[in-house]
């Protein structure tokens, strides 16, 4: 590729001679991922689509420049600029490091940015070789999920990345980004940050919808080469739909008369491209927790996804509630689980906590009983319910849950 080109694509991105717009801050991820721009493994950066991964990466980049590193020292390179169309091949990485270099002339630590590097094959290796020779590059590079697990990540860069996971906005960033706490605003359309900026309902639905048939397409469907596109498209519209079920792996079978062991690959699909979130079976047991009876829970991790795959918002904000919970578990936690024994259950083990949620004040018995026959075999653990608006020390309003800080 001639090397003027790829300058004058260079330039639109960096910030070398102008200012960079990195939109609103999300300073969680900025205090999280800073800290390891100075060691020498990879940064990764995944998650679900349309999450704001490039937007972090400028604030990353700004952030930079504050802390006093030279603008020279960043290359940002967006594989999904339409003039690399025609050359996404392994040899761009040179001919940009190379264009780099004439143009900036820098000879301290280069800062190399690789947004979607899953749009070149064998990037790994490409990597990985530049790492082992301990060449003076920093690669932070990002792509959904999905694009990010494949074997070659996980054998060429075992030891040598560190990932972050990427997630919509909090009900915390939300208040921010749309300058309300409408709670009611966060259940019904999430939080993809262009969907809250978007004022018109009508086109925040346009975008999810657009959100939703984007992941099963091009994370699920193309990436793993699916002949039948409506079978899983319909099994993904009814597991978003029923999100916080427990999900048998037989029944599906039948309803979609698609075997057991591809609706296993299917769900597994899923929850790689950061659509669904697997809740399983609270256990110290390992054999326990790997009993077929002991069925998972599949939630969403964006309550925008749920709306548009049902048309039942309105009958359905006990769901929603325990939808925004498991998101607002998901930030801090890795392992979140359910328990159940005859006729109590807890909806979600996490850390130190059993929680159980319900979207009213008028608390049914159900949900102090699993949580009290939790807590009697399990003492060391606190309990909280998470309501509507009652509080008290056993429970807190869900909009207070979603605004306070984790451990």
């Amino acid at each position: 590729m001639n090397q003027d080109i790829i300058i004058e694509v260079l330039k639109k991105w960096n910030p070398w001679d102008h200012r960079i717009d990195s939109g609103i801050k999300r300073p969680h991820y900025m205090r999280k991922i800073f800290p390891y721009l100075e060691r020498k493994e990879i940064i990764v950066l995944k998650g679900i689509r349309r999450s704001g991964k490039s937007t972090i990466i400028k604030q990353l980049m700004h952030e930079m420049t504050l802390k006093g590193i030279n603008k020279n020292q960043l290359l940002y390179l967006n594989l999904e600029d339409y003039n690399l169309t025609n050359d996404l091949t392994i040899n761009l990485f040179n001919e940009v490091l190379d264009a780099y270099q004439q143009h900036t002339k820098n000879k301290k630590k280069t800062y190399f940015f690789i947004d979607e590097v899953q749009k070149i094959e064998g990037w790994e290796k490409w990597i990985r070789t530049k790492y082992d020779l301990g060449e003076n590059i920093k690669f932070i590079v990002s792509g959904s999920s999905a694009s990010l697990l494949s074997k070659e990540l996980s054998t060429l860069l075992t030891g040598r990345n560190i990932s972050f996971k990427i997630m919509p906005l909090s009900f915390e960033e939300y208040t921010k980004f749309s300058k309300t706490k409408s709670l009611d605003g966060y259940l019904k359309y999430g939080g993809f940050p262009e969907v809250v900026l978007e004022k018109s309902e009508e086109k925040k639905l346009t975008i999810l919808e657009q959100y939703f048939d984007d992941i099963l397409h091009k994370d699920i469907i193309d990436r793993y080469k699916i002949r039948n596109a409506k079978q899983i498209i319909e099994l993904a519209r009814y597991i978003v739909s029923t999100a916080g079920s427990k999900v048998s792996i037989n029944k599906l079978s039948n309803i979609f008369g698609i075997s057991k062991d591809t609706i296993s690959l299917y769900l597994g699909y899923m929850v790689d491209a950061c659509l669904l979130a697997e809740v399983t079976y609270f256990s110290y047991s390992a054999k326990i927790r790997h009993d077929v009876t002991k069925l998972s829970k599949y939630y969403v991790l964006d309550n925008g996804l749920v709306n548009v795959a049902s048309i039942r918002f309105s009958k359905n904000l006990g769901q929603m509630y325990e939808n925004s919970v498991l998101i607002k578990l998901m930030e801090n936690k890795n392992e979140v689980s359910y328990w159940s024994e005859e006729m109590a259950e807890v909806d979600f083990i996490a850390g130190n906590e059993a929680i159980n949620v319900t979207a009213t004040d008028h608390i049914p018995l159900r949900e102090t009983i699993g949580l009290s026959k939790f807590k009697e075999t399990h003492k060391q653990f606190a309990t909280l319910l998470i309501t509507r608006t009652k509080s008290d020390k056993e429970s807190m309003p869900l909009i207070k849950f979603l605004l306070r800080a984790l451990p």
